[in-house]
């Protein structure tokens, strides 16, 4: 069940079926112990004492009324089986309102009563009588209510055996010990409910502190102070599970910080080579394509040096008009000898922004390198900062089709095969401006075309 889900649950539900078990086997677990080591004030009573019941039932059920409407006690097979088992067995029935006793009573016990049958209401009565050879030896007198009738019964001298305690536990469940349970079960439960939740605040704790981390906080651990005992090898388990996994994104992050800034040096001979080849078609193709790799190499630079400032200290501020402005500066040459045009509209007013410079530039080059080649020959390219720190870098192209302006930052996505890059651009620009906590989205451009946005954290 959906219900039992629940660890609180299941240990309530535990409990009462337990307890349930626990009350209804009374007589075998601490009754019958304490009555055959005569504990305490149940001393008294003796394991014969607890054939009782059993021996009235069969007394009961020997009752018989005759065809004058008169009842007596007949010898029936279950009756005679029982007196064969309990040689010293004697008992008694007798009229609750005259004490009267039935025919078949035996009558040394009639005699001892004799002076209080119909004076007495006997509700329940556990006896010894003295002088008797056994001093083990247990009786009892109870008013009992059959089909027949109310009347009285007298049972004396039966010896314990063992399927006398099948009999009691069999009959225990009494509508009046089963109504004797239920307030009972209901209080335990309540304590149990309360306990089981009490233990349990230190896993909530956990689970609040655990839902904290993710790849930028691996440093932190689950607290292991109050955790019970059953839970700690978990909770253990899993710090160590943090600490390998953060130890493996450190290790990457590092390879790849390490890999970019090797890479950094090739691309640069590789441009300079280009820069001496003359100006051709093929040559500008080969320009494209080195930029856009040195752009992929350095936003990953960025984003290690973004990482590791980051757990330090947060963001400088800057200018975010004037950050901006100079990466539109640096674009327009390559704007123009790609046919292009590139436009800036500063903010009315000085928008300072939380950000590295150089990370914003990483970021804000990513997208007018890409607004470029979407841009159609002749057109401009519109980059834009308004008074809520945000910047607006806008083509005229073919734009991102509503269904893929998320996906679009999934790392190595393409439009098709056929859309050159790696895929790679937007999704480290994405991780840049979380680490920055901002965030980056695509718009459709009024009239078609594509407008990313970079929100940053502006300060007033």
């Amino acid at each position: 069940m959906r219900l039992l889900r629940s660890l609180s649950s299941r240990l309530v539900f535990n409990w009462v079926v337990i307890s349930l078990i626990a009350f209804f086997t009374v007589p075998a677990t601490v009754l019958l112990p304490l009555a055959a080591f005569g504990v305490d004030d149940v001393g008294y009573v003796r394991l014969e004492g607890h054939t009782v019941k059993r021996a009235r039932v069969i007394v009961m059920h020997a009752v018989r009324k005759t065809p004058e409407g008169r009842l007596r006690i007949e010898p029936t097979p279950e009756l005679r089986d029982y007196m064969a088992r309990n040689p010293r067995f004697r008992f008694a029935a007798f009229d609750a309102r005259t004490g009267e006793a039935f025919a078949g009573s035996s009558q040394e016990l009639v005699d001892y009563f004799s002076s209080q049958l119909g004076k007495l209401e006997m509700l329940g009565a556990t006896f010894h009588i003295l002088g008797d050879d056994d001093p083990d030896s247990r009786g009892s007198a109870r008013m009992v209510r059959t089909p027949l009738g109310r009347f009285g019964t007298i049972v004396y001298g039966a010896q314990f055996h063992w399927d006398d305690m099948l009999f009691w536990l069999y009959n225990y469940p009494t509508t009046a010990n089963v109504l004797a349970y239920l307030p009972l079960c209901a209080a335990l439960s309540l304590v149990a409910l309360v306990v089981v939740r009490r233990s349990l605040t230190p896993l909530r704790v956990s689970a609040a502190k655990l839902a904290e981390i993710d790849l930028d906080s691996l440093d932190r651990r689950v607290p292991t102070a109050d955790m019970p005992s059953e839970v700690l090898p978990f909770v253990e388990a899993l710090n160590g599970a943090l600490e390998r996994v953060g130890a493996g994104v450190a290790r990457q992050r590092r390879f790849i910080a390490n890999s970019a800034h090797e890479l950094r040096t090739p691309i640069a001979i590789l441009r300079t080579r280009l820069d001496q080849l003359d100006d051709t078609p093929i040559k500008q193709e080969l320009e494209r394509d080195s930029l856009r790799i040195q752009t992929i190499l350095e936003q990953l630079m960025v984003l290690a040096q973004v990482e590791e400032r980051a757990k330090t200290c947060a963001a400088p501020q800057l200018d975010l008009g004037e950050a901006v402005l100079t990466v539109t500066a640096d674009y327009t040459p390559i704007a123009l000898r790609a046919g292009r045009r590139l436009a800036f509209e500063p903010p009315p007013t000085p928008v300072v922004a939380r950000a590295y410079e150089w990370a914003l530039e990483s970021v804000v080059g990513n997208l007018v390198a890409n607004a470029l080649r979407a841009e159609p020959p002749g057109g401009a390219v519109v980059v834009r900062v308004t008074a809520d720190a945000v910047v607006e870098v806008e083509d005229h192209g073919e734009g991102v089709e509503p269904a893929c302006r998320e996906t679009i930052f999934e790392p190595f996505w393409r439009k098709s095969e056929a859309t050159p890059g790696a895929g790679l651009g937007l999704a480290i620009a994405q991780e840049l401006m979380e680490k920055l906590s901002g965030r980056i989205w695509v718009e459709e451009t009024p009239g078609g075309g594509a407008t990313f946005k970079l929100a940053f954290a502006k300060v007033d």
